[in-house]
């Protein structure tokens, strides 16, 4: 605090300190998970196996856990069968190529009047039926493929993902238990990035903006210094309290930081100019009213 001249009243006084912008650049925060995940099911059925515990470190599309699937499981090994069969296909191969050559045949033959044209109707329309039972073979093994597809998609969804990467804060179910879709299975946090939230006063609004740099202090034992960006600039101050939300973005691959943990945070954006000047003589007289801001 600053020294006061000996004939400052106590409320003058108290005014003058409370105008010091000693530390204005810096302000309390707290560092939080980027993303927060409660991991469901898209199908209900009874859980089979949980793959993590908590405190886990998982990776974008690891596999956590599993719903019974036994019916799923038969059903792609059916599908992978009719998928693989190619018989039809050879046969319906086979027996063009057979009744081509009895076209060809009978087309050479038909030129000579050396056969009847009825014999000739009869090959052309056996060939043209073939070729058409050729496609409708190759169609249906299509659709074998397409139903493993659908399968193995049904039996995908009984295999819970992490969406992200992150560590699992909290498992709620075991196997054995229901899993509803509304129900969670576990609780998963990504903790690189971290976001830094604080508040600013709103005299700061045009001094702060999304891309500015700005260093975190994390409290102790974690300690030192780490450099963040600012996201994120809330456009609707709370009229209560005069503030308004600055979130930044803290890189954290090494996951040294903790999620839910408080800081300081510091803005390379300088700081306020100090209020004007007072007269001495305004300040002595301790009259509410009589120091003002010019």
């Amino acid at each position: 605090m600053r020294n006061f001249a000996p004939g400052l009243k106590t409320g003058a006084a108290v005014w003058v300190a409370l105008c010091a912008p000693a530390s204005a650049a810096t302000f309390d925060c707290v560092l939080y998970p980027s993303a927060t995940l409660k991991l469901g099911s898209p199908v209900a059925s009874v859980l089979d196996k949980v793959l993590v515990s908590r405190g886990d470190v998982v990776k974008k599309g690891q596999a956590v856990a599993s719903l019974e699937s036994l019916v799923e499981i038969a059903e792609v090994e059916l599908q992978t069968a009719k998928a693989g069969d190619t018989t039809d296909v050879a046969i319906g191969a086979v027996k063009a190529d057979l009744t081509k050559r009895e076209y060809d045949r009978q087309t050479t033959l038909s030129k000579t009047q050396a056969t009847p044209m009825q014999k000739y109707d009869q090959a052309s329309a056996e060939y043209r039926l073939a070729l058409q039972e050729g496609a409708r073979a190759q169609l249906n093994r299509k659709v074998a493929q397409l139903e493993l597809q659908r399968a193995q998609a049904g039996l995908e969804q009984r295999i819970i993902r992490s969406p992200i990467d992150g560590i699992v804060t909290q498992r709620a179910l075991g196997p054995g238990e229901y899993v509803s879709q509304d129900a969670s299975i576990m609780t998963v946090a990504a903790v690189d990035p971290l976001f830094v939230e604080t508040y600013l006063p709103t005299r700061y609004y045009l001094q702060v903006k999304v891309g500015d740099q700005a260093v975190i202090r994390p409290s102790e034992p974690i300690g030192g210094e780490r450099p963040a960006r600012v996201t994120v600039v809330d456009r609707v101050f709370d009229a209560a309290s005069g503030t308004f939300g600055v979130r930044l973005t803290l890189p954290n691959a090494d996951q040294a930081v903790p999620g839910g943990f408080r800081c300081r945070v510091e803005f390379s954006t300088p700081e306020l100019p100090e209020p004007a000047a007072v007269s001495l003589k305004d300040l002595e007289e301790d009259k509410p009213g009589r120091a003002r801001l010019r």
